[in-house]
Formats: structure tokens, sequence, C-alpha cells
């Protein structure tokens, strides 16, 4: 004959909020942000997760013996920065491109996510600067992250990258595991602000 043991109401009890911390735990894993420094001359205080390689491998325009250097198509920085007057979250997108190219302050970086929704960013205008070790111009395009944007990346996954710029459209395509390193990285930001994970 099999028994059933059933567990003390006491036991129940602590076992519910037990089981809800370690979920929380494993799913906000504790992580080392790349920088987490205070200016010592005005006190703003910067936080960055490590850089991610998104896109695909490229032909650069420098040439070597064996053809066209291959670069990352992109690089991707999560940070957060925070003094008296600014407390704001930044997705900076670095990517390399083989013209000059112009592009306005506006919302023209938009972020395509798992859910099918598109979110455009506004942007800080960049011309770019040439770069001799792939002979093409890198430009930086820093976006500000709303908090309700914020969160919604701690949760949600960035599919696509669209940058338009003044005469050409620039999508990126993430791959699943730059997708999710993505998410670790504003997590990790997240954490290191105290603002992930949520408390009930």
């Amino acid at each position: 004959m099999n028994c059933v043991r059933v567990l003390p109401p006491f036991f129940r009890a602590w076992l519910i909020p037990f089981t809800w911390a370690l979920a929380v735990s494993l799913a906000y894993g504790q992580c080392k942000p790349a920088m987490d420094e205070v200016d010592a001359f005005d006190s703003t205080r910067t936080v960055a997760a490590k850089p991610v390689n998104i896109g695909y491998l490229i032909p650069s325009n420098f040439e070597t013996a064996n053809g066209p250097k291959m670069i990352e198509e992109a690089k991707l920085l999560f940070s957060f920065s925070e003094n008296d007057s600014i407390r704001s979250f930044f997705l900076t997108v670095a990517v390399q491109e083989r013209e000059f190219l112009r592009i306005d302050n506006d919302f023209n970086v938009l972020l395509l996510l798992d859910d099918e929704q598109v979110i455009a960013t506004m942007n800080v205008s960049d011309q770019g600067v040439f770069d001799p070790a792939t002979n093409m111009r890198l430009y930086q395009h820093t976006c500000v992250v709303p908090l309700d944007l914020f969160f919604a990346l701690t949760h949600l996954k960035v599919a696509k990258i669209r940058i338009n710029y003044r005469t050409y459209k620039h999508t990126i395509d993430l791959s699943e595991r730059q997708r999710t390193e993505l998410r670790e990285a504003v997590r990790c930001v997240g954490e290191a602000v105290q603002l992930i994970p949520l408390r009930p």
C-alpha cells in the first residue's frame, strides 16, 4: 500500500516563499558589471555591462593577404548614469558603415522585440569617425532607455535593431544567443543599481 506524506502547514508556508526566491535568483543570477564607478569630480555614477557583439561577421574595407578582414557587424553596450540631474539607462550601438552617413537627433533607432513590438528610441546624432583598422566609419548611436522599456528588456528579447540614417536604413539581426546575452546585460545593470529583482 502506497503512503503519501503531507507536509505540515508550517513547512508548506515556508516552502512557497523559498521556492519563489530560488526561482528569482535563478532568473536574475548575480553578475559583475564591466564598470561601476563614481567620477571623483562631479560624483556621476556610471554602471555598464560587458559589450555584446550583435549581427553577423562581415567583410571590412581592410584588405589582407587572404582577402577582406572579417569584423563584427556591430557591438552593443547597455549602461546607467546617475548624478544630481540625470538618472537614466542608455543603449549604445556601435556599428561599422562603409560610407559617410548622417543621422539626426530623433527617434531613429528602433528595437523589434520578440513579442513583435517595435519601440523607437531617442538617439544622439553622430557623424562617425574613420577607423583605420577597418577602413570604414564607426558610428556610435547612444539611445535613452525609459524606465518602462528597461523593465520590458529584462523580460523580452531584442530580435532586430533598425538604424534610420538620412539616406539609408541599416537592419541588424540578432541571433538567439545574442538576444539572450543582451537581456542578461540589461539584467546585470539593473541588479547593480538595485532595480531588479522585483520584490512583491
